[in-house]
């Protein structure tokens, strides 16, 4: 009987155990689409000789990210070193494609159109601030690096870039909540003043 016990209590610590890196994978898995696009953007600004930094459209993105964040209850402000960071990453990878591109071009391969990839991108963009609001809201803390890490998997990008997106994701926090009315007008809770 012990015997049965001590396997069902090993078994039970070892699929919890087995469970929390998975908590990590539905926003890392998100961001890992999210730059997989990367080589439909360069190949698409270079057949279109377009720049790869497009300050105008990375101003708009933070923007309505930092608005979209706010209202699935994450500070925008919070948000934004983490939108900043996945834009750079992007970047990053787009140059590193176009280096590549310079000296072995590539085959037999055509790029998505950039309004299709944006679209693509923006959904991704909301997915991720709502799996992020939803973990932060049930007191998830993202701890699990090596897990996350280990899900970023592009071509061209660095142990850097996801040092950097896991960093910024870290200091992503829920909006503060504004008191209402529960403070009397000398600054003592309204709940006190009732007894």
């Amino acid at each position: 009987m012990s015997g049965k016990l001590l396997v069902l209590v090993g078994l039970f610590f070892s699929t919890t155990a087995l469970a929390v890196p998975t908590q990590n994978e539905d926003v890392a898995s998100l961001i890992n689409q999210r730059l997989s696009y990367m080589k439909d953007v360069a190949g698409y600004k270079a057949n279109n000789h377009l720049a790869i930094e497009d300050l105008s459209q990375e101003a708009k993105v933070l923007s309505s990210t930092a608005l979209e964040a706010e209202k699935l209850g994450l500070d925008g402000e919070s948000v934004k070193f983490f939108i900043q960071a996945q834009m750079d990453v992007a970047k990053a990878i787009q140059y590193r494609y176009r280096a590549d591109w310079l000296s072995i071009s590539e085959k037999g391969w055509q790029p998505k159109s950039l309004e299709q990839v944006r679209k693509k991108i923006s959904a991704l963009n909301t997915n991720i601030l709502a799996d992020v609001s939803t973990k932060l809201a049930m007191d998830y803390r993202f701890t699990d690096k090596t897990a996350f890490m280990k899900k970023l998997d592009q071509t061209h990008l660095k142990d850097s870039d996801k040092e950097r997106l896991w960093n910024s994701l870290r200091q992503i926090t829920l909006k503060k909540l504004k008191r209402q009315h529960d403070v009397s007008v000398h600054g003592t809770p309204a709940a006190k003043l009732d007894g």
